[in-house]
C-alpha cells in the first residue's frame, strides 16, 4: 500500500471513528447566533458526527448569515466532522468571516461530477467581498468525482488563512472565473494542500499566494509505486501552484512545494508575476516553469510578460527554472541544483523565443557530466547571463550573441560577447614599451555603437 493510499485510509477511519464517538453522546444545543455576530451551523440542523449528511443544514446556515444586517459570520464549532455530499455555497457575504478552526468538512458519497470542466468546490465562495475563511479542514476520502476543496469566483477582498485541503480530484484551493480577473485582491496564506491534482490555482488579478505548504508526495504514492516511479500523462497528480492564462499581478512567495506530479510552479500567458523565496523539491517536471507559449485554445501570439523569479531554492526536479516564450524576465539570486548525474536537465533554461531575459547572481550546481547548467536556445534573443556561480562540467550552452559575464578564475572576469566601455578602460599596471617582442594576440576595439575600430597588438614581451 502506497503512502497516499494509507493516508486516505487513515483519514477515513479517523472520520468514522470520530463520528461514531460524537454520535454516541447527545448533540449540544446551540443558539442561532453563537457569540456575538456568529451563526453556528449546528443551530441550523448540522450534527457534525461524521455520519449524518449535513449538506442542507450547512447551506441553511450560510443563507441565514447572508440574510442578517449587518452580515454575521458563520461558525463551524471545533472538534467535529461535518459530512457533505455536494458543494455548499457561500454567496453574497460582505465584511464578515467563516470560522472553522478545528472543524472538518468531509466530502462523502459525493453527487457525481464526471466532466472535469464542470468541477465543483466543496466550499464555493461566490460574489463575496472582504470575507475571511479561517482554519477549516476540507477532505475528500475517495476522489471519485471532479471536486475541488475551495473555489473562489466573482469575489474581491478574500482572505483564505490556515485552511487545509486534502484528497480532492481537482484543486485544493482555486481562484477561477470564466473571464480572467473577475476575482481580485485575494490572499491565500498559511494553508496546506496535499494529495490533490493541483495544489493552488488562480486566474485572478492581484492574487497573493504566500507561506503555504503544497505537497503531493507523488514519489511515495501508490500510483508511482505501480508505475515504477515514472510519471505518465494519465496521472491524477499535476502541478503544485498554477497561474492560468489572463492572470495579472500575482505574487507566489514563501511556499514549500514538494514532490508534485509535474511542475512545482506552473504559469501560462500571464503578466506582472513575482515568484520569490519558495522552496521547490522533488517535482517530476520543472521546479518553476513560466510558459508563455500558445497551447490549445490560448492565443498564438501570447507571451508571459513581466516576470521576476528571485530568491527561490529549486532542487532535485526534472528540470528546474524553465522560461518559455516570455518577455521582460529576471531570474535573480536563486539556488538551483540538479544532484543526479544521470538526469540530463538544466538548472536554468531560456527558450522558445523568449526575449529581454536577465539571469543574474544565481548559484547553480549541475551534476550531469555533459548537460549544460544554463541553456539558451537560438530562438531567444536579448539574453544576458551575469555573475552566476556555476558549478558544472558544461556551464553554458548559448547562441553566439548571448552576453555572458562571469568569473574566469582567481581574480579574473571573463566576458563573452562584445565589451564596450564608452568611458574608456584604465589599466593599472601598464608600462611604456621600449623594445616589444613578437605579436601573439590582437584585441579588436569597437566604438560605442559596436563598429570595429581596428586591432591592438599584444606582444609576448616588453623590455
Amino acid at each position: 500500500m502506497g503512502r497516499r493510499t494509507a493516508l486516505r485510509a487513515g483519514l477515513a477511519a479517523t472520520a468514522l471513528a470520530g463520528g461514531a464517538a460524537l454520535a454516541a453522546k447527545p448533540a449540544t444545543a446551540a443558539m442561532a447566533v453563537t457569540e456575538d455576530g456568529w451563526v453556528s451551523v449546528l443551530a441550523h440542523g448540522a450534527v457534525g458526527d461524521g455520519v449524518t449528511d449535513d449538506t442542507a443544514a450547512i447551506q441553511a446556515a450560510f443563507d441565514a448569515a447572508r440574510a442578517t444586517t449587518p452580515t454575521m459570520g458563520v461558525l463551524f464549532p471545533a472538534g467535529r466532522t461535518y459530512r457533505v455530499s455536494n458543494r455548499v455555497t457561500l454567496s453574497g457575504l460582505t465584511d464578515t468571516a467563516l470560522r472553522g478552526h478545528g472543524a472538518t468538512l468531509a466530502l462523502v458519497d459525493a453527487a457525481p461530477v464526471t466532466v472535469k470542466d464542470q468541477v465543483r468546490g466543496v466550499l464555493q465562495i461566490q460574489d463575496c467581498h472582504r470575507l475571511k475563511v479561517l482554519g477549516l479542514n476540507l477532505v475528500d476520502h475517495a476522489a471519485t468525482y471532479w471536486y475541488s476543496g475551495v473555489v473562489i469566483t466573482a469575489s474581491t477582498g478574500i482572505v483564505v488563512d490556515g485552511v487545509v485541503s486534502r484528497g480532492f480530484r481537482h484543486t485544493g484551493i482555486s481562484v477561477w472565473d470564466n473571464t480572467p480577473g473577475t476575482s481580485n485582491d485575494i490572499l491565500i496564506t498559511n494553508c496546506t494542500t496535499e494529495d490533490v491534482r493541483f495544489g493552488i490555482g488562480s486566474n485572478g488579478h492581484d492574487v497573493r499566494i504566500t507561506n503555504n505548504h503544497v505537497a503531493m508526495d507523488w514519489l511515495s504514492s501508490q500510483e508511482a509505486e505501480d508505475w515504477g516511479g515514472v510519471w505518465r500523462a494519465e496521472s491524477k497528480y499535476y502541478d503544485g501552484i498554477n497561474v492560468w492564462f489572463g492572470a495579472d499581478r500575482t505574487v507566489i512567495s514563501g511556499n514549500t512545494i514538494t514532490e508534485c506530479g509535474q511542475a512545482g510552479v506552473y504559469t501560462q500567458q500571464v503578466t506582472n508575476l513575482v515568484v520569490a523565496d519558495n522552496t521547490v523539491s522533488g517535482c517530476q517536471l520543472r521546479g518553476i516553469e513560466i510558459d508563455g507559449s500558445a497551447r490549445g485554445a490560448l492565443p498564438r501570439s501570447g507571451q508571459a510578460v513581466g516576470v521576476s523569479i528571485t530568491g527561490n531554492v529549486a532542487t532535485n526536479c526534472v528540470g528546474h527554472i524553465n522560461v518559455l516564450a516570455s518577455r521582460d524576465v529576471t531570474v535573480v539570486g536563486n539556488r538551483v541544483e540538479n544532484p543526479d548525474a544521470r538526469r540530463a536537465v538544466s538548472c536554468v533554461a531560456v527558450h522558445q523565443g523568449s526575449t529581454k531575459a536577465v539571469v543574474v547572481g544565481n548559484h547553480l550546481r549541475q551534476a550531469h557530466p555533459s548537460h549544460p547548467a544554463v541553456f539558451v536556445d537560438t530562438a531567444s534573443v536579448d539574453v544576458t547571463l551575469a555573475w552566476n556561480a556555476v558549478e558544472a562540467a558544461v556551464p553554458y550552452q548559448t547562441p553566439a550573441d548571448t552576453v555572458i559575464i562571469r568569473r574566469g578564475g582567481a581574480g579574473q572576469i571573463r566576458a563573452e560577447g562584445k565589451f564596450i566601455a564608452v568611458g574608456g578602460i584604465g589599466v593599472g599596471n601598464s608600462v611604456a614599451a621600449t623594445t616589444p617582442g613578437s605579436v601573439v594576440r590582437k584585441i579588436e576595439v569597437f566604438s560605442s555603437t559596436g563598429q570595429s575600430l581596428g586591432w591592438v597588438p599584444v606582444y609576448n614581451s616588453i623590455t
